[in-house]
């Protein structure tokens, strides 16, 4: 049997047992004969996952009998994952998700932050006695000389790491909780921190050190850090417009859902925080590593986040995640996990002993399918 012929006529069993899984785990009590079908239904789809790992070998579709079975499997025994299969999934799917959801938003953030800082860059690098109006002249070359790198080393790492983490999340924050109560403020927030980078970087522009000195020292932390604030931005932008913009469902419920995707993604930019910190705070400001190590360390850092949340939440959300943060509890699955790899009905001449019962809303004894209401 080829692998179109076996997801045809085994999908309708498997999200039937997503959907037993998921009745169970929002703790809607299944009836005796329900339960008896979510234990018979796990028993088969552990078996048709173990048949796709050895026979079919085909990973999406793995992936996502994976996800029902491990549903299935909390919803039985009444225990909850491991916090550690927890912490997993949320790096692996819902945070992932979470971003790629909000991505045309994150290409507005990107480039209100991003355009701000190159525009007001190239201005004070074109014309360096504007830089008067946002740095005393007096100061600016105390600052570029002393000020801007004794800024990275004056501290202990640690306690360095500490004060620029915590300011970064709440830079974060601040930028999430102004988008999402009517954008404009939000959008203000990620223009004031682009024209701060803009100014700085024109004054050493100016003075010929745009290279040696700016971007020695801010593109190791800076790269991850300042993309992880425009996805904090984002996230605030996109509960802010769904205000004015709710779509196909009422306000309230648009905002809901993109309330819960947004604290989804501000506890994972925390996390993009806590490495960029480890890294201003260890790494930027050494004085043994060589300038070129301390940015290729940044370097990677950022593609390592950038593949993460980009290549990684395509692939979660062609998966059905939605990076809510409901998608952590263990009994969660896709409300369509098999929407991807579903292959046609059978051809009509399969034997009637083989083809899909169709949908009655009660199990059936014996050899043939039980019933499989679609997952909506």
């Amino acid at each position: 049997m080829d692998v179109d012929r076996f997801i045809a006529l085994n999908a309708p069993g498997w999200e039937r047992t997503a959907e037993l899984a998921r009745r169970a785990g929002r703790r809607r009590d299944l009836t005796g004969g329900e339960v008896d079908e979510l234990l018979r239904r796990y028993q088969e789809t552990t078996l048709h996952l173990s048949q796709v790992r050895t026979t079919y070998r085909d990973p999406a579709l793995t992936r996502r009998l994976s996800t029902v079975v491990a549903a299935s499997h909390a919803a039985i025994h009444g225990a909850r994952v491991a916090r550690l299969a927890t912490v997993r999934r949320f790096l692996t799917a819902t945070f992932p998700a979470a971003v790629w959801t909000c991505r045309r938003q994150l290409l507005w953030a990107t480039a209100l932050f991003w355009g701000t800082a190159v525009v007001l860059a190239l201005v004070f690098w074109q014309a360096p006695d504007r830089l008067d109006l946002v740095i005393p002249e007096s100061y600016q070359e105390i600052y570029a000389e002393e000020d801007f790198v004794s800024y990275y080393s004056e501290d202990p790492s640690a306690v360095f790491f500490s004060r620029v983490t915590t300011n970064n999340i709440q830079v974060s924050v601040l930028a999430y909780a102004l988008g999402a109560a009517a954008v404009i403020p939000g959008a203000l927030i990620l223009f004031e921190n682009g024209a701060a980078i803009g100014v700085v970087a024109g004054l050493f522009l100016e003075r010929g050190e745009f290279w040696s000195v700016f971007m020695t020292y801010v593109l190791p932390h800076g790269l991850l850090e300042l993309t992880a604030i425009t996805v904090a931005g984002a996230a605030g932008l996109r509960v802010g417009w769904t205000l004015f913009a709710p779509g196909d469902r009422t306000r309230g419920q648009a905002l809901g859902e993109e309330g819960r995707r947004s604290v989804t993604i501000v506890l994972g930019t925390a996390l993009a925080f806590l490495v960029a910190g480890l890294v201003e705070g260890f790494v930027t400001g050494s004085p043994a590593l060589p300038a070129g190590v301390k940015v290729a360390v940044g370097a990677l850092v950022w593609v390592a986040f950038l593949l993460w949340v980009l290549v990684g939440g395509r692939r979660a959300v062609a998966e059905g995640w939605t990076g809510a943060l409901e998608e952590l509890r263990p009994t969660w699955v896709p409300l369509d996990p098999l929407a991807p790899v579903t292959a046609p009905p059978p051809a009509p001449d399969l034997p009637a002993a083989l083809a899909p019962t169709q949908p009655t809303g009660e199990s059936t004894d014996g050899d043939g399918a039980p019933a499989a209401p679609t997952l909506m």
